[in-house]
């Protein structure tokens, strides 16, 4: 069974991979292909692996506390994302978008994969339509992909809120713009989604969520940004709301800094219908989490380090805070080095620190302490 898994697993890649350089090869034999000679391609990628070392001797690599005397792994190696993208510029207004993660075969891969895949079209700076499968804008995490991220990885919060369909990728579509010339410029975006993630053949039912977010440009460095959102989960009536700010500062040629914090509540639906008989309404089941991140960037010049960065980055999250709760608090301590423009070549290295308002044993709800060391290639 494993080797007809490991076996399907390299027949899907190879088949992606087939399918981006038909092209190229039917060129060469050729072979004429009714492309647009107005159409650009865009090929990039991204290579995110890691080293995970548990400090805890009864804690494993993923955080799970074990009682008894079973094997387990303290240190791995893993690939964390490898992903390619496709972009191609149709016409000046509409852009198509593939993003796959090859990283998600080395687990389970089943409604994982592909991230990305929608269409965009855009009349101007105010009218933009997509459709697809894409992250919907519910908070400040969405506005930039993980490689950018200023810590090890997106926040706890993010992860929460996207399994219950207000972040991470999502089927639907949604209309955005912003207005730049005005006092205050100001972001917006609405949209509708199935509500049930990402890689789904179909709705589950006929509940949609639709997110809503307004950023606010208060100044040249700061932002403020608002989300809210209501939809329906198999008849369940569910909503969630957020509010965040930014501030981006460039000190002098060598220092910088930037602050980022957001805090979320909202209903946790999954949590509802993971119950075999849940408490009555749903709204007992709700969820809230906030996270400071701040981060100092020295540059350098004509060196082939280009940029040194130190960031700490504390959560609180509470996934179910009205019934049984157990709120998790993270500390993240992180030195980052850039070796190219725009973390194309970067090494980050971290201390991860997570304290449960109580540990469960034989659960990831239990106190942890893990050395993370990620290396990242863009391309």
């Amino acid at each position: 069974m494993l080797i007809i898994r490991s076996n399907l697993m390299k027949f899907k890649i190879l088949t992606f991979l087939s399918m981006l350089c038909t092209p190229v090869l039917l060129k060469a034999q050729g072979v004429e292909i009714p492309v647009s000679s107005k159409t650009k391609l865009t090929l990039s990628g991204m290579l995110q692996s890691q080293f995970n070392y548990s400090l805890d001797d009864d804690v494993d690599i993923k955080g799970l506390h074990h009682s008894g005397d079973e094997h387990f792994a303290h240190n791995s190696f893993s690939v964390k994302r490898a992903r390619v993208q496709l972009n191609a510029a149709i016409n000046d207004r509409i852009n198509a978008v593939i993003l796959v993660n090859f990283g998600d075969f080395t687990g389970n891969p089943q409604n994982k994969v592909l991230e990305n895949a929608y269409i965009k079209y855009s009349v101007n700076d105010y009218v933009n339509f997509q459709f697809g499968q894409f992250r919907p804008q519910f908070g400040q995490e969405d506005n930039y992909p993980v490689d950018f991220v200023k810590s090890i990885d997106f926040s706890n919060q993010y992860y929460l809120f996207g399994a219950n369909s207000w972040q991470s990728f999502q089927i639907g579509a949604s209309f955005s713009g912003q207005i730049k010339d005005i006092a205050i410029p100001i972001q917006y975006s609405v949209g509708v989604f199935n509500g049930n993630n990402r890689n789904q053949v179909s709705d589950n039912d006929d509940g949609k969520i639709f997110p809503a977010r307004v950023v606010l440009g208060l100044s040249k460095n700061t932002h403020l940004g608002a989300s809210g959102g209501v939809g329906k989960n198999l008849g369940q009536k569910i909503w969630a709301y957020g509010v965040d700010i930014d501030y981006t500062k460039k000190l002098n040629e060598r220092w910088g800094m930037s602050f980022v914090s957001e805090y979320k509540q909202g209903i946790n639906s999954q949590e509802f219908f993971g119950q075999e008989t849940p408490a009555i309404p749903i709204s007992k089941y709700a969820m809230r989490g906030i996270y400071v991140l701040p981060n100092v960037c020295y540059s350098f010049k004509n060196t082939r380090l280009k940029d040194l960065e130190f960031a700490f980055r504390y959560e609180y999250l509470d996934a179910d805070f009205r019934l049984a709760g157990n709120s998790r608090e993270t500390y993240i301590p992180m030195l980052s080095a850039s070796f190219a423009e725009a973390y194309a070549i970067r090494v980050q290295v971290g201390l991860q620190m997570d304290r449960y308002e109580r540990n469960i044993p034989n659960t990831t709800q239990y106190n942890t302490n893990r050395v993370i060391c990620q290396v990242q290639a863009r391309f």
